[in-house]
């Protein structure tokens, strides 16, 4: 790393020994590694060893693989160390390692012995594979051959925010022919805007602006960001001031130094583009002002400076809708003259002779907008100046023109234009030889001046808000044809050469490259115009930025990342790469690996039809089961991963949870107990459930891979090679195949079917094998390239479902569903189109009735959280000519509804409760389609308001949900369980969760247990009685079957008993334990912890029911009696503790409640009559009665810690008696009392009666 010089980075390890702990080391060190080694017998013991620290499967893995080729995209790797290099010769394709390594990437080839140790043959193939002789390195530990890739030949940088300072947004990059593969998909998914973004070096660097429209963008507000951009990892980050202005001129990057205009706006502030390390600043002696604008050329940079500060604008919005209102900006946007960039003196500094160079005032200001440096002159524009031309070595003026009517023209409102008014901080002034090209946002012209004199040359007329400007090889191309229709323009004259046939849709930017012209396309997605072939293309995967547009730079060509909501298939940021010649058809020949279970009997394990086997229950994915709850749950457990991963739903067989994450692990949790049995560790990030049959676990790889484990070991049986090659890339932080198999396995009668890709010009591979011996039925790996030419057609970005003899796939925003024959694999569906967006983008997919496809929800690649977004479900049928047959739109959001043969249940889009559409009413609408037919709900969960239902699961006698609600007084929500009665749409029960859920990860399993999956991994799983039972008897079993596991058990039980909260679970625990000699609360007993007592539920604290009031008589409270007020009837509760102070935790047991106090009572037997302190604990206030009597109080708020206030009171010999009143204002809620002596020793109560 030292020798590569990289403070982060992409790195292949060629061999796992030592090569595992040296990418442990690294990946604890912000790099982002791969093991790579040739002898699968090594990898998992490897694997296993550097298994630790939280980093496998995120920035570390470990995989078997063939040296050649390498499993890598071209250009991505920045240092790959091959160890053993004697050893590894014949494997090791010198081609491939130049392949892969990115421009300017290092690779260390070495022994790890002595200098002496390289071999003359070693030498040879050195020199012969990379045309040098090595350059020799030793280090302390060993000697090494280092080899660095040149510079690719033929790239462009995009160094100004238009490129160059000619504003002219046109790459001369050759290396960005088309057609295209991805080389990599980079987070965030969202992002502030304005923002713009700036290429040079080999990195990017995306400065995001003052305006968040919805939550999810607002940790990105005022942020600059650089990546690599080769792969896209970030190299570092930087926060701008508050209101930063960012959408201007204020970044240069280049390969040595990255300039930005200071924070302080006092200068220029340099700073180290790999490390983001401060430089230097520039600073011109004299000049006070604010710095608003800047250029570099041939080592000078220029600048505008404003005697007047621009004004500071940070806009939150957070709105509720799924996309941004051009009403909602900042207020800046709305003024007839934007407040930002207007400067009275241009300078340029020499940067080799740190001098000023020259300087030019003007009495009125220079728009910074309107500033374009060409043909030896800056040129600037003053709406109440002139334009005017000087020269760029000396400063002079050459000409200047106040023409009013061409600042008029310049200046003209629009009127009766159409498109989105656009970013009014846009620049305007485009530098070509022929002329000056003036063209503003929401105003009326193009307006062409001589950039010899500043006279007018032409004008034209807009027909849209915001077209711009493109200089090509002597053409002047502008949207101002027809409905906005791109035209190519003589740039002397105005006069029309050509109708382009695409239009450039709001304000995202024309631009282009040697080969293509690319622009926003209508509906949605991007054009791709091909200069070479006159021919236009679409891209619906993804769209251009606002503000960037497509941007060639690095050999690459970037598109996003943006805000919006629109129908695209891929959100974040995406590079692109010629495909060259590569082949995309595969042969389903030496696909298979066999592991060490593959020729043994597989035990088909004890599964049940009601287990919750695969991803929503069953392949129609319907989230039903037929099982019983009978009444409410609790927590019967909790299990909590060492590190933290995004999980995925789980399923369930055989007594045994199984569930994988992002860090690419399968994980099988006992159900019983939620004790991990056994994890079994992939090669890339897991999106999709597994799904379990006959004792075997099944589930898709972000390696490209499908594996079957054991489900009782989780030993590999056998693994298939999905992708058709190895070629790893970045997707969103995560090293992955560009086909992950991302939809999950499907079971069905014997065969286990699922699809390998990310989006359809990169290639679609859909499979059938037989389940059991990993065969190969049928492939299908034509989908992706439904149309040839333009590369577009099915994307595998959903799941599976089966019906009618076919299987379905939710297959990205262009087509979806599709579907394939189930028998063999042919495709059933649509074509294409041109390749524009024309369908539902979301993942999820069922089957209603056997007569409807239901698809929708959230787009594969988005936020996980169940952020606003635009998602919506809709039914198809399937019985017409037509394959699918028509949409009819359900319901709004991304959470999946679930349906059973009486009805669909669902909410309505975020924030929105659960409701409920009878089938005869559903199945009439979807039959008409007619708006008139859409059914009126039978009942919606009204007690459910105001909280944002995640996850839905149907259980025979409950709609079970999961729902977030806001915390008064608290930034934290409240996570809960409901039990919905699906007959009247009533809250039966509800229970507390302790950590946010993952949406949509809720199961119901054959003995009524609930499992939820948390964000970060954990799982709760809760159940009612039966469950509570289960449990205890499985515990019992175990404490019989081993002599040495009653620690374990009591544990176990301990554990349980700091999280259950419902009476009669609790008991049944207790008397568990007692049964079995266990004493309950032993160490808080002898800590002096009251720990047995009765709670009252909720009683009001309020104006009519202020702090003073018992509600009973402190001296004899009836505990047989409920207490009544207001006509609500409060009944007491048994509650014992095991928390060493005694603390009970209400805000558990009831909730985050606001203005509430809760009754709690105790009995303590004393064996004399004695002085006691009492230590008292509260959250918020308490009053304590000891036998009767007042003992102590406190009256406000306060967080609860153990010991906070002491009280004295005599005991008595026999019965004594503690009632307490909390009170809670809001939040969390908690008491305790501990018993002491008068020394403040604890007293022990495990030694009274």
């Amino acid at each position: 790393v030292e020798e590569a010089e990289l403070w982060t980075g992409l790195v292949s390890i060629v061999g796992s020994e030592p090569g595992g702990q040296m990418g442990l080391a690294l990946a604890n060190d912000d790099f982002v590694v791969h093991v790579l080694e040739p002898n699968p017998e090594l990898v998992d013991p490897v694997q296993e060893l550097v298994d630790r620290d939280g980093v496998y499967g995120k920035s570390l893995v470990v995989e078997a693989g063939g040296l050649n080729p390498l499993p890598y995209v071209g250009n991505s790797i920045d240092l790959l160390v091959c160890l053993n290099l004697t050893h590894r010769m014949e494997e090791l394709s010198g081609k491939e390692v130049i392949r892969v390594l990115r421009p300017g990437g290092i690779a260390i080839l070495g022994e790890a012995t002595s200098e002496e140790a390289f071999s003359p043959a070693c030498m040879d193939w050195f020199s012969k594979v990379f045309g040098a002789d090595p350059q020799k390195v030793k280090t302390k530990s060993g000697a090494w051959l280092k080899f660095q890739k040149p510079e690719m030949e033929g790239t462009d940088d995009w160094s100004h925010w238009e490129h160059t300072p000619d504003n002219n947004p046109l790459s001369a990059d050759q290396n960005t022919e088309p057609p295209f593969m991805t080389q990599f998909l980079g987070a965030p998914y969202y992002i502030a805007m304005p923002a713009i973004t700036t290429a040079a070096g080999g990195r990017t660097f995306l400065a995001m602006g003052h305006i968040a429209h919805h939550e999810r963008e607002e940790e990105w507000l005022n942020t600059l960001v650089a990546r690599n951009g080769y792969n896209g990892l970030e190299l570092w980050r930087r926060k701008l001031p508050d209101g930063y202005m960012v959408h201007r001129s204020a970044f240069i990057a280049t390969d040595d130094i990255f300039y930005m205009i200071d924070p302080n706006g006092s200068g220029v502030l340099m700073l180290d583009p790999e490390s983001g390390d401060e430089l230097g600043r520039v600073r011109i002696r004299g000049e006070r002002g604010e710095w608003k604008w800047i250029a570099l050329q041939d080592g000078v940079l220029y600048g505008l400076i404003g005697g007047e500060k621009d004004p500071s604008e940070t806009t939150i919005v957070r709105s509720n809708q799924s996309h941004w209102s051009w009403d909602e900006l900042s207020r800046g946007y709305y003024e007839k003259r934007v407040p930002w960039g207007f400067g009275e003196t241009l300078v340029a500094y020499d940067l080799n002779g740190n001098d000023v160079k020259w300087k030019y005032e003007t009495d009125n200001q220079i728009d910074s907008r309107a500033i374009a440096i060409g043909g030896g002159k800056v040129f600037y524009y003053g709406p109440d100046l002139h334009i005017g031309a000087l020269d760029i070595n000396s400063g002079l003026k050459l000409w200047s023109n106040n023409d009013s009517e061409i600042i008029n023209l310049i200046e003209e409102p629009g009127r009766g234009l159409t498109s989105t008014p656009g970013f009014k901080s846009a620049c305007y002034l485009v530098y070509s030889p022929k002329a000056l090209f003036f063209q503003g946002q929401t105003r009326m012209n193009v307006v062409a001046v001589s950039p010899q004199d500043g006279s007018l040359m032409w004008r034209r007329k807009k027909v849209t808000n915001n077209p711009n400007t493109l200089y090509v090889n002597g053409d002047l191309f502008v949207g101002i044809g027809e409905e906005g229709e791109t035209l190519k323009l003589n740039p002397e004259t105005g006069d029309t050469l050509k109708e382009m046939g695409f239009g450039k849709r709001s304000c995202a930017r024309l631009t282009g490259t040697p080969y293509q012209l690319f622009c926003r396309a209508e509906p949605e997605g991007s054009v791709f115009y091909d200069r070479i072939q006159d021919k236009v293309r679409y891209n619906g995967a993804f769209r251009p930025a606002c503000n960037d547009g497509v941007i060639g730079a690095n050999g690459l060509l970037y598109i996003g990342p943006w805000l919006c909501d629109c129908n695209l298939s891929l959100m974040g940021s995406a590079a692109l790469t010629s495909a060259g010649d590569f082949v995309f058809s595969v042969s389903p020949e030496g696909r298979l690996t066999k592991g060490n279970a593959y020729d043994r009997e597989i035990q088909a394990g004890q599964e049940d039809p009601s287990d919750w086997s695969q991803y929503r229950g069953n392949v129609k994915r319907t989230g039903t089961t037929p099982v019983w709850l009978r009444g409410g749950i609790d927590l019967v457990w909790q299990y909590q991963p060492e590190f933290e991963f995004e999980p995925t739903a789980p399923v369930s067989a055989g007594g045994k949870f199984f569930y994988a994450g992002d860090d690419g692990k399968v994980r099988c949790v006992n159900a019983f107990t939620g004790e991990m049995e056994w994890i079994y560790r992939t090669a890339g990030p897991i999106k999709a459930a597994p799904s379990v049959w006959e004792g075997r676990v099944y589930v898709g790889s972000g390696d490209g891979y499908v594996y079957c484990l054991s489900a009782n070991s989780g030993e590999l049986i056998w693994k298939f090679k999905a992708a058709p090659v190895g070629r790893r890339m970045m997707v969103y932080d995560r090293l992955a195949s560009t086909w992950p198999v991302n939809t999950g396995v499907l079971i069905h009668e014997g065969k286990t079917y699922f699809g390998a890709g990310i989006i359809d010009y990169d290639g679609t591979y859909v499979y059938a094998l037989d389940a059991k011996t990993g065969e190969v039925r049928w492939l299908n790996d034509k989908t992706g390239h439904l149309d040839e030419d333009s590369r577009k057609g099915v994307s595998a970005q959903g799941f599976l479902t089966v019906a009618d003899g076919k299987l379905w796939m939710a297959g990205g925003n262009v087509l979806s569903p599709v579907a394939y024959d189930l028998e063999t694999g042919e495709y059933l569906g649509k074509q294409p189109g041109d390749g524009t967006p024309d369908a539902n983008r979301g993942e999820e997919i069922g089957v209603y009735k056997n007569k409807y496809i239901i698809q929708g929800g959230r787009l594969q690649y988005s936020a996980a959280k169940n952020v606003v977004n635009p998602g919506y479900f809709a039914a198809f049928s399937m019985s017409g000519s037509e394959i699918p047959g028509p949409e009819r739109r359900l319901n709004q959001g991304k959470i999946p509804p679930v349906w059973d043969d009486y009805g669909l249940y669902f909410t309505d889009g975020i924030n929105l409760p659960p409701t409920y559409w009878s089938s005869e009413d559903l199945l009439k609408y979807l039959e008409t389609g007619r708006s008139s037919d859409v059914p009126v709900p039978k009942w919606t969960v009204t007690q459910l308001n105001n909280s944002d239902t995640v996850s839905l699961a149907l259980a025979g006698d409950y709609l079970v949900t999961v729902n977030e609600s806001p915390t008064p007084r608290s930034l934290v929500s409240t996570w809960t369980v409901s039990g919905i009665n699906p007959e009247n749409g009533r809250v039966d029960w509800k229970t507390w969760l302790e950590k946010p859920a993952v949406p949509g990860a809720l199961l119901i399993d054959r003995e009524g247990r609930v499992l939820v999956a948390h964000e970060g991994g954990g799982l709760s799983c809760l159940g009612g009685d039966g469950a509570i039972k289960s449990y205890i008897n499985y515990l019992v079993k175990e404490m019989e079957k081993s002599g040495d596991g009653k620690e374990r058990i009591t544990n176990l039980l301990n554990d349980s008993l700091a999280k259950i909260n419902t009476e009669g679970a609790r008991n049944l625990i207790i008397d568990m334990m007692k049964d079995n000699g266990i004493v309950v609360g032993k160490e808080a007993k002898e800590n002096g912890a009251v720990i047995e007592w009765h709670l009252t539920s909720p009683l009001p604290f309020n104006e009519e029911h202020r702090f003073d009031e018992a509600f009973v008589s402190p001296a004899t409270p009836d505990l047989t009696a409920p207490i009544t007020v207001d006509d609500a009837t409060h009944a007491w509760r048994t509650y014992t503790t095991i928390d060493r102070d005694g603390m009970i935790d209400l805000a558990e047991i009831y909730g985050r409640l606001e203005d509430s106090a809760v009754l709690a009572y105790a009995e303590i037997d004393l064996k004399e009559d004695r002085d006691l302190a009492l230590y008292v604990g509260s959250n918020d206030g308490f009053l304590l009665w000891f036998n009767g009597e007042e003992a102590g109080r406190y009256e406000s708020g306060r967080a609860y810690s153990p010991d906070q206030d002491l009280l004295h009171v005599k005991g008595k010999k026999g019965k004594n008696r503690i009632l307490m009143k909390i009170t809670n204002l809001g939040s969390r809620w908690a008491f305790s009392v501990r018993l002491v002596d008068d020394q403040s020793k604890p007293i022990n109560l495990a030694s009274l009666n």
